[in-house]
């Protein structure tokens, strides 16, 4: 299911968040309070994150995963990701989430990435569409 996933999204079809339910608890993981805090919803994740990281990108996110493995409900995903911002530069980062899995959705995600380079692309100003 997981795997399914981000192959669909690597091929442009689709994300991984359709899979959280509507209350995933998602945590990113730490020292910067901008950025490293816990959203309480699916829709909370979208709207503080997501959404204004991809309103940056001239192209989409592409996923590519390095490794996936799983302990028992948790599902463990490594993997990087890159795409054009508007400003001409290149949005790389790379990131492992915990996502734990019940009745083939997600309720939970711990999530660890690059942070000064996520807060350094949502820095840019979002260009008007």
């Amino acid at each position: 299911m997981i795997s399914t996933a981000f192959e669909r999204w690597a091929s442009g079809n689709g994300d991984v968040f359709s899979l959280l339910t509507d209350d995933a608890r998602w945590q990113i993981i730490g020292s910067d309070p901008e950025i490293a805090r816990t959203y309480h919803s699916r829709e909370e994740l979208l709207a503080g994150a997501a959404r204004p990281l991809a309103a940056r990108l001239t192209t989409p996110l592409k996923p590519v995963v390095r490794r996936i493995w799983a302990d028992g409900e948790d599902v463990l995903v490594h993997w990087d990701g890159s795409a054009e911002l508007f400003d001409g530069t290149t949005y790389r980062n790379s990131y492992l989430w915990i996502m734990t899995v019940k009745d083939d959705r997600v309720v939970a995600v711990t999530a660890f990435l690059d942070i000064p380079s996520f807060k350094a692309a949502l820095a840019l100003p979002a260009p008007a569409r």
